[in-house]
């Protein structure tokens, strides 16, 4: 009898095992299917870029806002805690600043919404002229020595061209002349020279500067103005015409 029933105990710890076993796997396969269900079904492309931009992507829905994630030009997925955005009733605002170039896509599960679009487009920072002025150190009207600083949140380089502009009596512009173009970078004082002789002999003018970044089609820019009507002691005088 006791060998009978010591016969009969390794086939119940196999069964509690086995017991065991399949009701791992069972959860595992849960866990599997619960995974899945919440992974983002559809994808798309959303815009190509050959060059580094700031970005806006706004995804527009007609039930509630859909579940998204952008994935870059490498592979990889981007953080979309720590991404902008600005929600409205039927859409949301995505802010990717310097998107790397290539095909950039979005994974979604679009929910209960039966019309997903993604219009997107280039969106650009503020840049300001912090500075812009000329030397008060000359006594004659030769030379005079411009200076200015360009603002903005991130390092880079931008675009300038200075005007001189001559004005009727009205203050209306009757005729400018370009006096210097070239580029800079942001946060950093330019300084260069600028002839003035033949633009007194034409009369009083004003130095308009504008600063500018290309973004494709589009630009940001900042204007500042001098006036030169005014001689010497009043050099540096910023105002607007």
């Amino acid at each position: 009898m006791n060998e009978k029933f010591k016969g009969k105990r390794p086939n119940a710890l196999f069964i509690i095992v086995s017991t065991i076993g399949f009701g791992m796997i069972i959860l595992f396969a849960f866990l599997i299917s619960n995974t899945s269900s919440h992974a983002l079904p559809e994808s798309r492309d959303i815009f190509t870029l050959y060059d580094t931009y700031s970005m806006t992507v706004v995804v527009v829905f007609d039930e509630e806002p859909p579940i998204v994630q952008f994935i870059a030009p490498d592979g990889n997925m981007a953080d979309m805690e720590s991404i902008r955005y600005r929600s409205g009733s039927n859409f949301v605002q995505y802010f990717l600043p310097n998107a790397m170039p290539g095909v950039w896509r979005m994974a979604y599960d679009p929910l209960t919404n039966t019309e997903i679009s993604v219009p997107y487009s280039v969106y650009m920072k503020h840049i300001f002229i912090r500075y812009f002025d000329v030397s008060t150190e000359h006594d004659t009207d030769e030379d005079i020595l411009v200076s200015f600083e360009v603002s903005a949140d991130d390092v880079g380089v931008f675009n300038y061209v200075l005007y001189a502009v001559f004005t009727a009596p009205d203050n209306s512009i009757a005729d400018e002349i370009m006096l210097v173009q070239g580029y800079g970078a942001f946060n950093e004082n330019h300084v260069f020279d600028v002839c003035t002789t033949e633009l007194y002999d034409m009369g009083g003018f004003m130095l308009r500067l504008t600063a500018y970044v290309q973004y494709g089609q589009a630009a940001i820019r900042d204007t500042a103005w001098l006036d030169m009507r005014l001689k010497h002691s009043d050099y540096g005088t910023h105002v607007s015409p």
